[in-house]
């Protein structure tokens, strides 16, 4: 775990945006540091709507938040049709991203996210977040039984 906490901002009032500044709020190592909107109306309802800390900033547009050099990481509930464009500029800002799912429309879009990314020294994480969840554990458990499938070496699936 971090020494410090990770200080999230939020990019967008989202619905889905309400439940992820929750588990921010309740994860041990993360901070929920601040809200952009278009409006500084609409961030200023949706920190006091979803218990935002008092020391949280509210910010009337995405490009002030990417600014705040207080903010490590950000979380972009935006349209999917905007994420290659607010993602690459936060990567520019050097400030780590996790995206909503799905994380682009096609594959080259991703590739411009990776790589600006990696251009910058930040990491990206998408909204699926499966690979945290207990469940993974058991299934990868339940894949490596031997007796029951012999020795894997492959596996592929889809998910809707």
């Amino acid at each position: 775990m971090a020494e410090k906490p990770i200080r999230f901002g939020i990019i967008g009032c989202a619905e889905i945006a309400r439940k992820l500044s929750r588990a921010i709020t309740l994860a041990p190592n993360a901070e929920l540091s601040a809200v952009a909107s278009r409006s500084l109306d609409k961030a200023s309802a949706f920190a006091k709507a979803n218990n935002f800390p008092p020391s949280a900033k509210i910010y009337g547009s995405y490009e002030e938040l990417l600014d705040d050099p207080e903010i490590d990481a950000v979380y972009v509930p935006l349209p999917t049709s905007l994420h290659v464009k607010w993602a690459c500029f936060i990567a520019q800002k050097k400030k780590h991203i996790l995206l909503e799912k799905p994380v682009a429309l096609k594959v080259a879009e991703f590739d411009k996210i990776v790589e600006a990314c990696e251009a910058n020294g930040v990491q990206i994480m998408d909204g699926t977040m499966w690979i945290h969840n207990p469940r993974t554990h058991k299934m990868k458990e339940f894949l490596n039984d031997k007796e029951r499938f012999g020795e894997l070496k492959n596996v592929s699936s889809i998910f809707f």
